[in-house]
């Protein structure tokens, strides 16, 4: 039978060791565990929340397609209303034609911040 988790946030398993990734962009592997994004063509499925305590543990995801506002980790400063796409570590950077986009900042941030984002499920143009 079949499970439903209603709402803005999934749980599952991690399929790689998320500690310290609080605010990076994941998505599912092929067992549907959680990992990390690495790229803009991965298809996105949020950004984690409350990362797990062992390699194995449960992570909490901040769905895409949510509605609202989340915070995310940025790789490079980045300007104000732009779309924000996975780099290989997980991190948040500018989309480019083609990518897989997760959400649009709200204000300029620098590399290294955790910043806000309005978020938005779609592919950049």
């Amino acid at each position: 039978m079949a499970t439903v988790q209603p709402g803005e946030r999934y749980t599952a398993l991690s399929g790689a060791d998320l500690r310290g990734k609080r605010y990076h962009i994941v998505k599912f592997d092929a067992n549907a565990n959680v990992v990390l994004a690495t790229s803009g063509a991965d298809t996105i499925l949020g950004v984690s929340d409350y990362e797990p305590r062992t390699a194995s543990d449960a992570v909490d995801v901040v769905l895409a397609n949510g509605a609202g506002t989340f915070k995310v980790k940025t790789a490079t400063n980045l300007a104000a209303n732009v779309l924000l796409t996975a780099n290989a570590s997980g991190q948040a950077v500018l989309a480019t034609t083609g990518q897989k986009v997760f959400g649009r900042t709200l204000r300029a941030s620098v590399a290294g911040e955790i910043a806000e984002y309005y978020k938005l499920d779609t592919v950049a143009a």
